[in-house]
């Protein structure tokens, strides 16, 4: 919470952050600490080429265990300050892109693999995609069903997951076509237009409850029309 006041319209703090090696940190610690994402990059192709194998997400996905809440906390936790780093700064953008982080072991795979975050982000937002739709739907749900009530809640920390992961990708691919096009790689379609739906969810969300700035409203809807772009 501290690093997230720091960070939050505050261009020192984030220059001061990054230039301690906290967007390479913070990547690592998604890499450690949630192996599901990292493990969805094959191990049998090219790591530097940036790229994700979409019938391996597919399946990893699919398989993938829920997160246990402590653990859908500190995820959102590592989002949002990595949002507020490189919303504003160039730079930081720059920094975050080029990081690389080392992979959770693969059984079969005697060497250590590193990877790009890149692939590492597309990874998390595939994972949550569409828990914005079922956190919506989940609200028409009978109040008095505490069960329905906890998927609920769960869906929602998912859905914020989601939209970070959303905005960070759209705020890294403004930084550089070569930026643009590798997270394309890693997308459906090698398009950003998946991105789109999402982060319309974020700002209707967040200016129903009047939690976005003029600034930020303004910014936002600038990387959504650039993410419409082909």
């Amino acid at each position: 919470m501290v690093l997230m006041n720091l960070t939050n319209d505050n261009p020192m703090g984030c220059q001061q952050i990054a230039a301690c090696g906290g967007l390479e940190t913070l990547s690592s610690l998604i890499a450690g600490h949630y192996p599901s994402f990292s493990s969805s990059l094959s191990p049998f192709r090219d790591i530097s080429d940036n790229t994700l194998s979409n019938s391996n997400l597919e399946i990893e996905h699919q398989n993938e265990s829920h997160l246990s809440d402590q653990e859908l906390d500190f995820l959102v936790a590592i989002l949002g300050l990595l949002v507020n780093l490189v919303e504003k700064d160039g730079e930081n953008r720059s920094m975050l892109a080029a990081a690389m982080v080392s992979l959770p072991g693969v059984q079969g795979l005697e060497e250590e693999r590193h990877s790009n975050v890149i692939p590492l982000l597309c990874s998390i937002f595939l994972a949550n995609q569409g828990a914005g739709e079922a956190a919506e739907e989940g609200r028409a749900l009978a109040l008095d069903d505490e069960e329905a009530l906890l998927q609920g809640e769960k869906e929602a920390e998912k859905m914020i997951v989601e939209a970070y992961a959303a905005l960070l990708l759209a705020f890294l691919s403004t930084e550089s076509m070569s930026i643009r096009g590798a997270i394309a790689e890693c997308l459906p379609d090698h398009k950003l237009a998946i991105l789109v739906p999402v982060l319309e969810r974020f700002v209707e969300f967040h200016l129903t409850l009047n939690m976005i700035s003029p600034e930020t409203h303004t910014t936002v809807l600038e990387v959504i029309e650039s993410c419409r772009v082909p």
